[in-house]
């Protein structure tokens, strides 16, 4: 089992956070968390993960509540998708934290 953390930073403002554990055959578990700095704090924006035992998200907009999602594929094929999807819409995801708590 390799277990790896790591952040990613995507400008000055906003960082991925990444932990991930890969064992023989793949990945076994993933979290990717975007946080945000929004008036000169970090603010955890959006998380995606398998950490309780099932594939979910947190929209820190909406609520911390995480919201499941359905597996289709293997946990690798989720991480890359998810990453991706993560890195073409953080802007996107400040944006709708900021309109939902009143921060600018």
């Amino acid at each position: 089992m390799k277990k790896k953390r790591f952040k990613i930073p995507l400008t000055g403002e906003y960082i991925l956070d990444v932990e991930i554990v890969i064992e023989k055959c793949g990945v076994d578990s993933f979290v990717i968390n975007l946080r945000c700095m929004i008036e000169g704090m970090w603010h955890q924006v959006y998380r995606v993960d398998n950490a309780h035992g099932y594939l979910h998200e947190q929209r820190f907009w909406l609520s911390p509540e995480p919201i499941p999602l359905i597996q289709h594929t293997s946990l690798d094929y989720a991480f890359e998708f998810y990453m991706k999807q993560v890195k073409e819409s953080f802007e996107r995801y400040r944006s709708y934290y900021i309109q939902k708590t009143s921060l600018k």
